[in-house]
């Protein structure tokens, strides 16, 4: 079944935190990840223009997501991340296996629910720490250093806490326990 350019741009816009997602976790910079996904959307754009059908506007959106992140990160210079392709590849595979999952399981809206009570539930330096990294995008030795830990350990908590979130947030999907 083909999508017409109003279906695609109404899924474009309401599916633009997944992609978004996709992208800031290949990239790690807000403003580099935003232009990304303006420059998606403008090829996306594009092609319906062309008159081109795409069928699957959300593997094509991450094709073209993927390519161009890969075109920053080889023309940037002085990088001190090298990525290769195939990883790339890889991260897009799961990153599709999980978004296939989640639509299978439950609404987007019951996920940041329960994402937001497994949140609060967390000590009160677990939240802290993870509103440093992810909220105030601070680097991992300035959140180091506010916590007073060494980065490896501030890694190896911030592993723990978003493990700990992943399975708090299933268990409460599987056993309801939303809005308790």
């Amino acid at each position: 079944m083909s999508l017409n350019n109003q279906q695609i741009t109404a899924w474009f816009l309401a599916d633009r935190h997944r992609l978004m997602a996709f992208i800031y976790g290949l990239l790690r910079e807000a403003q580099t990840s935003e232009d990304v996904f303006q420059e998606v959307w403008l090829k996306l754009h594009a092609e319906l223009e062309k008159g081109a059908v795409i069928q699957n506007p959300p593997a094509w959106c991450r094709t073209v997501a993927r390519n161009l992140i890969l075109m920053h990160w080889r023309t940037k210079q002085n990088s001190k991340v090298r990525v290769d392709s195939t990883l790339v590849e890889f991260l897009d595979c799961v990153e599709q296996a999980f978004g296939e999952d989640d639509a299978a399981n439950s609404s987007d809206q019951d996920r940041r629910q329960a994402l937001g009570e497994c949140l609060r539930a967390l000590p009160e330096k677990s939240r802290q720490m993870l509103s440093l990294r992810y909220e105030q995008e601070l680097p991992l030795k300035d959140v180091a250093a506010k916590a007073g830990h060494s980065c490896d350990a501030v890694i190896k908590a911030l592993v723990r806490l978003r493990q700990a979130l992943g399975v708090c947030v299933e268990k409460k999907l599987k056993l309801g326990e939303l809005g308790l």
